[in-house]
């Protein structure tokens, strides 16, 4: 029952935090959702298609977030987010028509794109916290309460949070890795192929994730009965990257053609692979973790922690799911410093490493092995601070120290983004923010308190 209340308390205090604040879409999100009203909105030249010609310069989903292929404009992102938003906003659209309600409207546009990111980011970011909260001790990869602090470090402490407030992809698409590597690490030849759809899912979702698809297959190859296993994942992959590949001969005329080498202009530097990748660039490495104002490390210093779990789990003989969670974070961290726009545009946080959040989580290492645990506590509630201003006010601000100038100084004035059905009902202002900042104090806090007991210490 402990448990349960735990999951439940945490379960409902992501959905609390993502559904109480919005952040509007920007050109990321709305050339996404572009992609699923084309398809769904009846009675246009875009119906049954994921061209965006009819939005992207409109009111309702305006964005240069565009691919262009035989005089067509498409979403320059991978599809997955695109797709998965169809059945949702099929059944919106209708039953909105069937009350009355025009989906049309800039208005009613804005408030469904809110409430597709309830599923299409919120729910999966749930889906993660449990599985952490669950998984991570079936496995023997933590003990309970070293799984209960892993998922609240990942779901309050990580840029999950903030980015879980608006149709990203990137928290999507993490969730899916997480589940794969979690049924990865599992000797069980069926969920090797469960294993194969969430690597494939999240490579529909972001590009860049394939990384994580060729590094689960690597790892089974690593471990027992691997050409059964790597033969189950190739089953389990196989729909998600198929899907992904006909999309692609559809759209852009070629299996193999993305969305991303076809972008605006604006986007591509000649010479570099589709446009964007170069040759792995230490500066900008560093600059992506440390980099004051916006560096992963500096927003959320509690990732830092996962030092200590790589050696922890060194020792303990875990090198297997070890090599896979630092060649994942290796592979992400080098092939991110090769792209110019490596800090993700004009947003607030290196959003593109949101995908190696699940393996940074999953290598904390159980607080009996701190002399100080008081310390891990402190930085976890700097890390979960920081993410609550920004999920409170914005993703997009357009500076080198986002929080400092802006997020605190916005979250101090009351400038706080309140989903639609808060500000529909009058919430807004410095009073409102300051008590939803308290409550989830209250609550992460009330999380917290047994994981993080002394005498509650479990070695794995």
């Amino acid at each position: 029952m402990r448990r349960r209340s735990l999951a439940a308390a945490l379960a409902l205090l992501v959905i609390g935090v993502e559904g109480a604040f919005y952040h509007p879409g920007q050109w990321n999100q709305n050339a996404r959702l572009a992609a699923t009203v084309a398809f769904v909105e009846p009675g246009t030249p875009y119906t049954g298609t994921f061209r965006i010609d009819g939005l992207k310069d409109g009111t309702r989903l305006f964005t240069g977030d565009w691919a262009r292929s035989q005089g067509a404009f498409y979403s320059n992102k991978a599809p997955g987010v695109s797709l998965l938003g169809v059945p949702p906003y099929f059944l919106l659209y209708y039953v909105e028509r069937l009350a009355g309600i025009d989906p049309t409207t800039v208005s009613v546009t804005q408030t469904n794109a809110y409430l597709l990111n309830l599923g299409l980011s919120v729910f999966w970011n749930v889906v993660a916290a449990m599985a952490l909260l669950r998984r991570l001790p079936r496995l023997g990869l933590h003990s309970e309460r070293g799984a209960a602090v892993a998922a609240i470090v990942y779901s309050f402490a990580t840029l999950v949070l903030p980015f879980g407030c608006s149709t990203w992809g990137h928290t999507t698409a993490a969730a899916f890795i997480l589940l794969g590597t979690l049924d990865a690490a599992d000797s069980s030849r069926d969920r090797s192929v469960v294993a194969g759809v969430w690597f494939g899912l999240a490579a529909l979702t972001e590009y860049l994730a394939a990384l994580s698809l060729v590094a689960g297959a690597i790892f089974l190859l690593a471990g027992s009965r691997r050409f059964q296993r790597l033969l189950k994942f190739s089953l389990g992959a196989a729909p998600p990257v198929a899907a992904l590949l006909v999309f692609q001969r559809l759209a852009f005329g070629s299996y193999f053609t993305t969305a991303t080498s076809l972008s605006n202009p604006v986007f591509l530097q000649p010479g570099k692979a589709v446009g964007l990748f170069g040759v792995a660039h230490p500066e900008n490495l560093v600059r992506m973790l440390l980099a004051p104002g916006r560096g992963l490390f500096w927003q959320a210093p509690v990732l830092l922690f996962a030092a200590f779990g790589v050696v922890t789990w060194y020792r303990s003989g875990r090198r297997a799911v070890l090599a896979l969670a630092v060649g994942n974070i290796t592979a992400y961290a080098l092939s991110l410093s090769a792209v110019d726009a490596y800090e993700g545009g004009l947003t607030t946080s290196m959003r593109y490493m949101i995908v190696t959040l699940p393996f940074f989580c999953i290598l904390l290492p159980n607080l009996e092995s701190f002399v100080f645990p008081k310390i891990f506590v402190l930085v976890l509630a700097v890390s979960a601070a920081n993410m609550f201003v920004l999920a409170a006010t914005s993703t997009m601000y357009a500076s080198f120290y986002p929080l400092s100038q802006f997020a605190y100084p916005d979250f101090l004035r009351g400038r706080v983004a309140f989903s639609p059905p808060l500000a529909g009902i009058g919430v807004h202002g410095p009073a409102a923010g300051f008590v939803a900042a308290a409550v989830f104090a209250i609550l992460l806090g009330w999380l917290l308190r047994k994981p993080l007991a002394r005498e509650s210490y479990e070695r794995v």
